[in-house]
């Protein structure tokens, strides 16, 4: 019986050093967006996850894994799979499921077991960090590369900035913002990162490259947080006078940001100046130009009209005849569907950039009930934690899901499923055989 044990002991040692490199694994191909290696290492992590609960536990099952987070993944992805039922485009359809799937494999394989604890998660943590500083300053070389030969200051901004990897600034903006949590964290505890000099060089780096993303709703909500700790904890300054003008100075930041000529007031600054009204309108011309603000709006008057005229307010047009629907409809209003040199498709192939009217528009009322449980699962979780980072990165996830719908895409689906669940096991205490 007791080498019985100290096998199991020793497997599960094993187990664990395997999901760490398939974390790491996981989050090079993540950062550098290869995406087959992606799906590949989630499907290992998933396995991994339930042999190593299986072993500690001593049973299949665990009864843990299932919240209200988890609970609305999976119903979420069941009500997108039973929309095939009725889809036309199965092709589409399909393919959607496919990335879906991510909503029942992420959950497995950060969730499952106790592979992630917080003496596992650091390790991990650092090494993500590694990935990631590494990734952006090849992005910076190679934009410079770009630059001597075309003399474009653009490529050290958003998209283009990332155009090696996923070429989704808003999206790599938040891989970065994880990375920056760490950090903060990292600075009192000293736990990973040893020498704090380090800490603060590399949380001033990634704030310059999260300012060259010039992501407006990551920018945002990192001055909120970084003001909110170093005014209201001791996290990285201890006396009350260094909190309080650490506060000012990036407040002082934030002025010379507003008060300055750069990328980030340019694009602030053509959602203040777009009027709101002109999108009544019945009818467009393919000359008019949407802002993020006025595409968003619109979009929500595009899905009333769509669901009132197919009468699918209940289970929605379905995943694989939701995108057919919205280009029929930019087609139908005279919106710019391409045709110029520069851009050949338009408005063609946008989704609705609102999780929950794409969720409305796809399944109906039944699949944003299930986004809206999703969604409060998660703030339970966040809550549960009792874990600022964790927190005020459920705060970001849940605001992107007004400006985006990232369960539309692999990327999107890691970044609201995973990161969550990971950074809410890593504060959790591991067992004394984890």
């Amino acid at each position: 019986m007791k080498r019985q044990v100290l096998s199991e002991f020793s497997m599960l040692k094993v187990l664990g050093r395997v999901y760490f490199w398939l974390v790491m694994t996981f989050f090079i191909s993540l950062i550098l967006d290869i995406r087959f290696i992606v799906s590949i290492s989630t499907i290992l992590l998933m396995a991994n996850a339930i042999v190593y609960h299986r072993l500690e536990k001593g049973k299949w099952w665990n009864k843990s894994f299932v919240n209200w987070f988890t609970l609305g993944c999976f119903l979420y992805f069941l009500l997108q799979v039973l929309s095939l039922s009725f889809a036309k485009n199965m092709y589409d359809g399909m393919r959607q499921c496919q990335t879906d799937l991510g909503l029942i494999a992420l959950p497995v394989a950060a969730f499952y077991s106790n592979a992630i604890n917080r003496e596992s998660w650091g390790p991990m943590m650092k090494g993500y960090l590694l990935v990631l500083v590494s990734a952006t300053v090849y992005a910076l070389i190679h934009a410079s590369t770009l630059y001597i030969h075309d003399h474009d200051p653009s490529v050290y901004f958003y998209h283009p900035l990332v155009q090696i990897y996923s070429n989704h600034a808003i999206q790599f903006s938040t891989l970065v913002f994880v990375g920056m949590l760490f950090l903060v964290d990292e600075y009192s505890s000293r736990v990973n990162i040893k020498n704090p000099s380090w800490t603060i060089v590399l949380l001033i780096y990634l704030s310059v490259f999260l300012f060259l993303l010039t992501s407006k709703l990551v920018i945002t909500i990192y001055f909120i947080y970084i003001i909110y700790v170093l005014a209201f904890t001791g996290k990285i300054f201890s006396r009350r006078s260094y909190r309080l003008s650490g506060a000012a100075f990036i407040a002082l930041i934030i002025a010379v940001v507003l008060i300055s000529n750069n990328p980030l007031k340019k694009r602030m600054m053509q959602e203040v100046n777009g009027g709101i009204t002109f999108i009544r309108q019945d009818k467009f011309s393919p000359g008019d130009y949407f802002t993020g603000v006025q595409f968003r709006l619109i979009s929500w008057r595009f899905v009333y009209e769509i669901l009132n005229e197919k009468h699918r307010w209940l289970l929605g047009v379905s995943i694989g005849d939701s995108q057919d629907v919205l280009d029929k409809k930019y087609e139908d209003e005279n919106m710019f569907t391409g045709g110029s040199s520069g851009n050949k498709t338009g408005y063609i192939g946008y989704h609705t950039h609102n999780q929950f009217l794409q969720a409305l528009l796809e399944t109906g009322i039944l699949g944003l009930l299930s986004i809206m449980i999703t969604c409060a699962g998660l703030i339970r979780l966040g809550l549960k934690s009792k874990n600022a980072s964790l927190i005020v990165l459920v705060f970001l996830l849940l605001c992107n899901c007004f400006t985006d719908a990232p369960l539309k895409t692999q990327y999107g689906i890691i970044l609201f499923v995973f990161f969550p669940l990971f950074m809410y096991k890593g504060s959790k205490p591991g067992t004394a055989t984890g």
